[in-house]
């Protein structure tokens, strides 16, 4: 299952009529350029689980930075680190993530 996928299988799994109609999954663009993701926590099985704030970078100019407070993941990233951000959210669900 590729991130994408991943990402459509844990919203539809939060849907309950309920979760839906106050939260939920955001992306948009960032103006220096690149993306930035919210993912709300709240009413789910990983409510609480936070991150401390922490920047990856790889070669050409990529960059993704992610964080969570308990209540929201949420993750800025270079134009081309889209998918890859979005993964970061797939380990931070599987609590693969360092610095937990």
């Amino acid at each position: 299952m590729n991130a994408l996928e991943f990402l459509q299988s844990w919203y539809e799994s939060q849907c309950n009529e309920d979760w839906e109609h106050e939260f939920g999954v955001r992306i948009e663009t960032l103006d220096n350029p690149g993306w930035t993701i919210e993912i709300d926590l709240i009413d789910t099985e990983i409510e609480g689980r936070q991150l401390r704030k922490t920047k990856q970078e790889a070669p050409g100019g990529r960059w993704i930075w992610s964080w969570s407070d308990g209540e929201k993941f949420e993750a800025s990233c270079d134009p081309f680190s889209l998918e890859s951000a979005i993964l970061r959210f797939k380990e931070f669900v599987e609590a693969r993530i360092e610095g937990m």
